[in-house]
Order: structure tokens, then C-alpha cells, then sequence
């Protein structure tokens, strides 16, 4: 069993974000992580993995460790998904397989700020810098003919940010482009993300505290683009205006 990243982002709420002037209102997005775990067993061949009947939960746990205790945030496995419910956790539901005759089958998790932990002491638990996700699958018919446990573990890590433009020097109306190096931001190693242009702040002599998303700025693309899936950098090309802001 094997998760897509040794190190995830930590999950943050909707309006955790703050704006380039450090407003904490006006970014509404939120950090929900998305992470993909994979489990390789020849004994299964079809095209998908389960490892209970419909109604049960799955046998493939994944945990969140946070210092000496350690809580269940979801199964998988199942015949059919499900939804966290009072003390149910989540189920992911069988996994699909990636290509088939692989047998190489995988599941994706989403883990929020406030992730439902069922029975748990505490009902929910908030992944911080420091915790620990960990997967785990029990082959029950190992290649010496018994029973086996396998894991995989990653940590979730806050890392600094960089913001960097392309020249030390423009002119008025030109174009300036803008990039965003923030691991932080990188959610879901599959899907390339996009933040408002709010997240970035001009201040000049002429002009001081202006958010790029206001009118006089103009973005191509109209949002910080992530430049590749699993980059954790983001980029849009900026004009600066020729009236309102300067030097």
C-alpha cells in the first residue's frame, strides 16, 4: 500500500486564507486535501479491490497520528462508498484499477480541516503541522500463505512561501509576471488549482495597498494558474496600469 506523497499540506478552512494585505476575510476558498492511495496485489485481478461485502466496512484503514493518539478517519474496500455518519466513518469504497491486468488498484481521500473521526473521543479531529496520515492493508493470503499487514505513512507539513516577479524594472502598461511558489497551496497532486488574484497585494510609492484582483489591474489568466499538476507553483501574466498605480 503506498500514498501518492510523502508530505501533504496541512487542510485549511474556508476564509483561513488571507489576502495580500493580510485582510482575513476576503479569501473564501478552502484547503481540502486530496490524497490518492494505491494498493498493489497480484491475488486480485479483476477490475476493482474489495475487501468486504456491501454493508461492511473495508479492511484498509487510514489514520491520523497526532502525537500519542492515534484515530481512524476513514475505511475503504467496501462494496459500496459511504459517507461519515454519527459514529460511521466514512467509507471510500472499492478501488479501481489503474490499468488493467496491473493489479494496481487505487482510491482518492479528501481530508478537510474538521475531518469526522466516527466513534472517536473527540467526533472530529484538525490536522496540524506535524501530524501523521497512515494507511494500512492486510493481505490475508501473503505469498507464504498467511496473513500480513502492510502501511505507508506521511507527514502533513506547513513550508514557506516565495513570491517573485520577472524583471526588477517596468514600464507603465507593460506586462509583469507574477509567480507563486507555496507547496501549501498544492491540494491534489492530480488536478492543477487556481487561487483569486486577491492573494497578492501591489504597494508603491504612488499607490499603496492595492489587491491585484481590483479593476485597474487586468490578469492573464484572470487567477493565479497552478503551472503543472503537483507544482505548488502558480503564475498569471499582469499588466500594469498606466493610470492609478505607479513607480
Amino acid at each position: 500500500i503506498a500514498l501518492d506523497r510523502s508530505v501533504y499540506p496541512v487542510p485549511f478552512a474556508a476564509a483561513d486564507l488571507r489576502e495580500g494585505n493580510n485582510d482575513k476575510t476576503g479569501q473564501d476558498e478552502a484547503g481540502s486535501v486530496v490524497a490518492w492511495i494505491t494498493v498493489t496485489d497480484v491475488d486480485f485481478t479483476g477490475d476493482t479491490l474489495t475487501t468486504t461485502t456491501s454493508g461492511a466496512a473495508g479492511s484498509i484503514l487510514v489514520k491520523l497520528i497526532q502525537g500519542s493518539t492515534t484515530s481512524t478517519i476513514a475505511t475503504a474496500g467496501s462494496a459500496t462508498s459511504a459517507d461519515a455518519a454519527g459514529s460511521t466513518l466514512e467509507e471510500l469504497g472499492p478501488l479501481s484499477e489503474v490499468e488493467m491486468g496491473t493489479s494496481v488498484f487505487e482510491t482518492s481521500m479528501t481530508i478537510q480541516n474538521t475531518q469526522d473521526c466516527g466513534s472517536c473521543s473527540t467526533s472530529t479531529v484538525t490536522p496540524k503541522s506535524g501530524n501523521i496520515l497512515q494507511v494500512e492493508y492486510v493481505d490475508t493470503a501473503n505469498d507464504a500463505g498467511g496473513t500480513s499487514t502492510s502501511y505507508d505513512s506521511s507527514t502533513f507539513d506547513l513550508r514557506t512561501g516565495s513570491l517573485s516577479v520577472d524583471k526588477d524594472v517596468y514600464v507603465l502598461g507593460s506586462d509583469m509576471v507574477v509567480t507563486l511558489t507555496d507547496p501549501d497551496l498544492n491540494l491534489d497532486s492530480t488536478t492543477c488549482e487556481s487561487y483569486a488574484m486577491s492573494l497578492i497585494e501591489w504597494d508603491s510609492s504612488a499607490d499603496s495597498s492595492e489587491l491585484l484582483n481590483q479593476s485597474s489591474f487586468s490578469s492573464n489568466p484572470s487567477s493565479l494558474e497552478e503551472t503543472g499538476c503537483d507544482t505548488g507553483v502558480f503564475q498569471t501574466v499582469t499588466t500594469i496600469p498606466v493610470l492609478t498605480v505607479g513607480s
